[in-house]
């Protein structure tokens, strides 16, 4: 008797239907899995296996087959457990039961308990697109679950749960509220000194601009990006779905996440592989979606993994399963490696050979993407007990300018295409101004584009429908040599 169930698989992000087929006939107790399948849904057979047996029914000593269609559709994930186990029991006839309106999913132990699975959020959408009504889930997953509406959720523990729910003798599942965990986020007015520093960060803020601070050792570039997120609008609903994906197809407890934006710290350590994804799964730069990468000591990184973010940085996907990579980098580096290079205070001790090949890691292609570049430098001791504006007062600026920016054009001015910029508001000196800087620096036709980017958002942060010469003048401050 040939059963069909549904589930489902992920690509990429997203999660796609799968059908669920299992046949009990005559034969040799064989048991295949088709259809594609990965070595983890390969070794559901032992886990089914004993699962059955220990759930209180009878493991079919019979040929069995199981169909993961569509074929073509490489299937991975331990969630494929549940529905073979629960089209086993129906194909051996022990249990009769209808469940064409369900989706089903659900990771098993040896003994018949139900595992919290990966991907539950973007199954939910996908049932829900779908036409699909119920859902059959762990009950690890129900607090993922409830965040989609429209969807009857049955939330079980063991299979025996599994099978009364499918016969009609269980009720749905109460929603469980969702609390985003708690998270204290350093504050500006904690950061001594550093005026202009905090200016050009509130700037990246405003306009979604990538940022690279250069300084000396113990100078504050660390403390800086650590405070960087306290200025950042909160994700509105339809990016936080987008962050909650992530973190569900990855496998981390989404409880865990913050009502802010994400902010990965980096270790310069780290392989390509980990930072950009892609093929292999999901990278750093992914985890930063809608958020902020920060890339500590970003000499220190391999030349290849810096320039693997070219990609990203421009296309905001990464890979053919187009894993979404929109974040906004944040980096951060001595001068030299000894960090002593041109400061007033300490003689660098590095031969110019060093210090040639040590900047010579990030290319200038790399550099040209990055919109905003200061200085930052040590901070005198006089300086070091001064007050200093907090964060929710740079918040309110940054706020207001984005409100601007998006009022105008439907998004903020690191979004903006080649079209949006010709069209930018420009008055006769700021455009004297750029042209001469143009040819006198050499500027690419990218890096013209990000000082009118960022001159936009400092007009915008100042109140200007226009784009002034003092403004196209801080722009061009940002792209030094």
């Amino acid at each position: 008797m040939a059963i069909k169930l549904k589930s489902y698989c992920l690509r990429g992000l997203d999660a796609v239907p799968v059908n669920v087929e299992v046949d009990s006939v005559q034969g040799m107790p064989n048991f295949s899995i088709g259809g594609m399948a990965g070595k983890s849904v390969q070794e559901a057979k032992d886990r089914v296996r004993s699962a059955i047996s220990h759930g209180g029914f009878k493991f079919p000593m019979t040929r069995k087959v199981v169909n993961l269609s569509p074929a073509e559709l490489v299937k991975h994930g331990t969630h494929f457990d549940l529905p073979i186990a629960l089209g086993l029991i129906m194909a051996s006839e022990q249990v009769q039961f209808e469940a064409d309106d369900f989706l089903i999913a659900g990771e098993l132990g040896l003994r018949g308990e139900i595992q919290a699975v990966r991907g539950i959020l973007p199954a939910m959408m996908m049932a829900k697109e779908k036409g699909l009504k119920k859902v059959l889930i762990p009950w690890g997953n129900l607090r993922e679950a409830s965040l989609i509406d429209g969807l009857q959720i049955f939330a079980v523990k063991n299979l025996r749960e599994s099978v009364e729910v499918l016969c009609g003798r269980s009720e749905e599942s109460e929603r469980v509220g969702f609390n985003f965990a708690s998270e204290i986020l350093w504050d500006f007015k904690n950061v001594a000194g550093h005026k202009a520093s905090k200016r050009a960060m509130m700037v990246a803020a405003a306009g979604g601009h990538h940022l690279l601070m250069k300084g000396p050792p113990g100078s504050g570039k660390s403390l800086l990006a650590n405070s960087f997120p306290s200025i950042l609008p909160r994700p509105d609903n339809a990016e936080l779905l987008e962050i909650l994906k992530i973190y569900s197809v990855v496998g981390q407890n989404i409880e865990r996440i913050s009502r802010h934006r994400p902010f990965r710290s980096v270790h310069h350590s780290v392989t390509e592989r980990r930072l950009i994804g892609g093929e292999f799964g999901v990278g750093e730069v992914t985890l930063a979606h809608n958020g902020v990468l920060f890339l500590d000591e970003l000499p220190e990184f391999s030349r290849s993994v810096i320039e693997n973010l070219r990609q990203p940085l421009e296309e905001k996907t990464i890979g053919r399963k187009n894993y979404p990579c929109n974040f906004q980098l944040l980096a951060a580096m001595n001068p030299c490696p000894c960090g002593f290079y041109g400061d007033s205070k300490k003689a660098c001790e590095c031969p110019p050979y060093q210090v040639i090949r040590y900047r010579q890691k990030i290319s200038g292609p790399i550099l040209d993407r990055i919109d905003i570049q200061i200085e930052v430098p040590r901070i005198p001791y006089d300086e070091l007990s001064g007050l200093a504006e907090s964060s929710s007062e740079l918040l309110k600026k940054v706020l207001r300018a984005r409100e601007i920016a998006i009022g105008r054009s439907g998004h903020i001015n690191s979004e903006m295409s080649p079209a949006e910029i010709k069209k930018v508001d420009m008055d006769s000196d700021s455009k004297a101004f750029l042209k001469k800087a143009a040819d006198k620096f050499n500027l690419s036709g990218r890096a013209i584009h990000k000082i009118i980017k960022v001159a936009r958002t400092v007009a915008d942060l100042e109140g200007e429908l226009e784009i002034k010469l003092p403004q196209i003048a801080e722009g061009l401050q940002y792209r030094p040599g």
